[in-house]
């Protein structure tokens, strides 16, 4: 005879968000699979597009290779390393500014944000003229890869707690929203 406590839908909605945070836990701490995207005709399209284009990139790279010239004399070098920079700022802004108000989308600046600057580091170390190199592997080193890393550990959490507080049922209006986010892939 099961003997295990049922919960109605009206018990959980009595249940305080810790309630349901603890249930969650111990829940998931007995086996429950993790959540996974649905199956669905958008996900297998964007699948192929992203292993259509992995693929596609791979012969132009060789290309790349052997046909870019080793000194390149660019034009308008000041507007791309301003204009980089100025993205930078925007990025960092808006991850603030969504940490600040408590929004869990906070991931996708700062998703955007990680990425320049690990290409910023990237590109700062590997077009330095020699006298600068030393400069820029240090910028790289000891501020943006590790501010890339602060960023992407934040997403990580975020993602975390969202994921608990999805298992655990709606509590605010962004969570729902977060989780209406990912019907796109069901279709």
């Amino acid at each position: 005879m099961d003997t295990s406590p049922r919960w109605s839908d009206e018990d959980l909605e009595r249940m305080s968000v810790e309630e349901r945070q603890d249930l969650v836990r111990r829940v998931t701490a007995r086996g429950v699979s993790r959540p996974e995207l649905p199956a669905g005709r958008r996900r297998r399209r964007f699948l192929l597009v992203a292993a259509i284009g992995s693929l596609v990139l791979v012969p132009w790279i060789g290309i790349l290779a052997a046909t870019l010239p080793h000194r390149y004399e660019a034009r308008h070098w000041t507007l791309a390393w301003v204009g980089f920079d100025v993205a930078l700022v925007v990025g960092l802004a808006m991850t603030a500014w969504m940490t600040w108000r408590a929004r869990p989308a906070l991931v996708y600046p700062a998703l955007i944000t990680a990425t320049l600057l690990v290409c910023d580091a990237w590109f700062d170390t590997t077009t330095a003229q020699r006298s600068d190199v030393l400069v820029s592997a240090l910028s790289a080193l000891l501020l943006e890869l590790p501010m890339a890393a602060v960023l992407i550990g934040a997403v990580v959490l975020v993602q975390r707690s969202v994921v608990v507080s999805m298992r655990a049922g709606p509590t605010d209006s962004e969570t729902v929203l977060l989780r209406r986010r990912w019907r796109w892939a069901r279709r």
